[in-house]
């Protein structure tokens, strides 16, 4: 999204000059707000449910606008979930109403579209939520999540992506299917056993990588019993 400075202009598809909200929902589509750490207590309250956020793990390379370059999350990042295409926050009702709106996240109620002053501090500020802030002190479960984290480490990931789009290397792709089927095997004993709710799964292991192998222009195929990984480019 394209932020805007001053009083002058507003929010994208606005041609009026504006000074407040038109409710017009352009703010709460395309991606949604990144948890702050002043939004901890909405989470530990059950104002904000986790079975309703997930995590974009560090290491994951994102869109930097500044730069105009993908690069790797230095932190988790966790976010509310949004509809598949256009990104529409889950929360965002008939007539762009929030549902959540007196306990909306901290990104939320800094955004102005017609004056970015706000929100522009807030992504300055070093303050981005994370797991370990959440469920820190569950014993067994952060051990779970930790182990997770490292097995499926994104700057291993893409070495062994880099080896397999340069080099063709047949050891780096077994290690990234390797990979992979130990994420795919854990989210599915979890939800099978019952000890996770499948719900909050995204949010514990964040994303799984066969949707988030897509950063690396690769993306999974079934294939028989097990899968492979098919180029886009």
């Amino acid at each position: 999204m394209e932020f805007l400075t001053g009083e002058s202009e507003g929010c994208s598809g606005c041609s009026a000059p504006q000074t407040s909200c038109n409710q017009c929902g352009a703010c709460c589509t395309g991606g949604g707000p990144v948890l702050r750490t002043q939004d901890e207590r909405q989470i530990k309250t059950g104002k904000i449910d986790i079975s309703d956020l997930y995590t974009q793990r560090a290491g994951e390379l994102m869109f930097n606008k500044e730069t105009l370059k993908m690069e790797p999350l230095v932190t988790d990042y966790i976010k509310i979930k949004v509809t598949a295409g256009e990104l529409r926050c889950q929360f965002l009702e008939a007539e762009n109403k929030c549902s959540i709106y007196t306990h909306r996240p901290f990104e939320c109620r800094a955004f102005k579209c017609w004056d970015s002053r706000e929100i522009e501090a807030v992504y300055a500020s070093d303050d981005a939520l994370t797991r370990k802030d959440i469920i820190g002190g569950i014993e067994g479960l952060w051990d779970l999540v930790s182990d997770h984290h490292e097995r499926c480490s994104y700057k291993a990931l893409g070495e062994w992506m880099h080896a397999v789009d340069i080099k063709k290397d047949p050891d780096a792709m077994a290690k990234v299917c390797e990979m992979i089927a130990y994420d795919r095997s854990l989210r599915a004993s979890l939800a099978d056993s019952g000890r996770v709710n499948e719900a909050i799964l995204d949010f514990l292991l964040g994303r799984p990588l066969t949707t988030t192998i897509v950063m690396f222009n690769y993306r999974i195929e079934e294939e028989g019993d097990g899968f492979k990984l098919v180029s886009v480019q």
